[in-house]
């Protein structure tokens, strides 16, 4: 992150994040930014108090899962989010199974050397959807994924 995109995630949790640190805050965007980079412009150029509401609001409802080399294992489970959902099973493992992912932007797969295995699930964004049926699944090793929006 740029040194000014810095100083306003700071201030912008002054105002807005008070019972949160100062790492907490820019890790949050960070997150968020890398679901929507225009997140990321919008923030440097808002002017008012409403501009930053405005930047914030859309960057709630995130959720960012990583496995790094561990494990993530969604099972019977419903996942919803306003803004985004991201799978990334980096250098671990991601299980999806009789699911339901729902988000407007919805990424799973990820980096490294990992796996994501997704069966008997359905991943809904906002004009796609992928319903992977018993008996079926999709897995995805290494730097592949997939992006629905």
């Amino acid at each position: 992150m740029e040194p000014i995109t810095l100083t306003i995630l700071t201030s912008l949790g002054a105002s807005y994040l008070a019972n949160f640190t100062t790492p907490t805050i820019q890790k949050f965007f960070a997150k968020a930014f890398a679901l929507d980079p225009t997140l990321e412009s919008k923030l440097q150029n808002a002017k008012t108090s409403q501009d930053f509401e405005s930047v914030f609001s859309e960057a709630v409802g995130v959720i960012d899962a990583r496995a790094a080399d561990a494990e993530i294992e969604v099972d019977g489970g419903l996942l919803e989010a306003l803004r985004g959902i991201r799978f990334d099973h980096e250098n671990g493992t991601v299980s999806i199974s009789g699911s339901t992912i729902s988000a407007p932007i919805l990424e799973t797969g990820g980096t490294g050397t990992g796996t994501t295995h997704i069966t008997d699930s359905e991943l809904k964004s906002r004009g796609t959807g992928i319903k992977v049926g018993k008996g079926a699944s999709i897995k995805i090793t290494g730097n592949a994924g997939i992006r629905q929006s």
